[in-house]
């Protein structure tokens, strides 16, 4: 909860950003990309075997996601061929889906592609990850 409080505290009192969106909406995002992230670091660890491994993997998935999912620049600037790809990143959709409510007013039905992409995202990789997962 601080995690997201005190970045968006900080952008709204001292920058001045707008939070248009409804706030309660804005909770529900998170969450949703938290279990979405979650679930995705619970598969990452259900196949590694050491803390070493677990690393590699993180770097593996997560580099990608932050440099293609919009975080430092725009992720329309690549090009159309991987538009797609770039879409099926939850980053992205929880990057475009935050944005959206927060500076647009952008409610969560007009948020469905984002907030499928998320829970897709939450169902598949904590199924597989419990699929997966062995105590050794």
């Amino acid at each position: 909860m601080f995690e997201v409080t005190i970045p968006i505290g900080f952008g709204v009192f001292v920058f001045g950003v707008p939070m248009r969106g409804s706030l309660l909406e804005f909770t529900l995002l998170c969450i949703l990309g938290s279990l979405s992230f979650s679930a995705l670091g619970l598969l990452i660890a259900s196949r590694a075997r050491t803390i070493e491994a677990v690393s590699g993997i993180m770097n593996l998935v997560m580099m990608p996601m932050w440099i293609l999912s919009g975080v430092f620049f725009s992720a329309q600037r690549f090009p159309d061929a991987v538009q797609p790809f770039i879409r099926a990143l939850p980053l992205t959709a929880l990057n475009d889906a935050l944005r959206a409510n927060m500076l647009q007013a952008v409610g969560l039905t007009g948020l469905v592609p984002e907030v499928v992409v998320l829970g897709l995202y939450v169902v598949g990789c904590f199924g597989l990850a419990m699929r997966l997962f062995r105590w050794q």
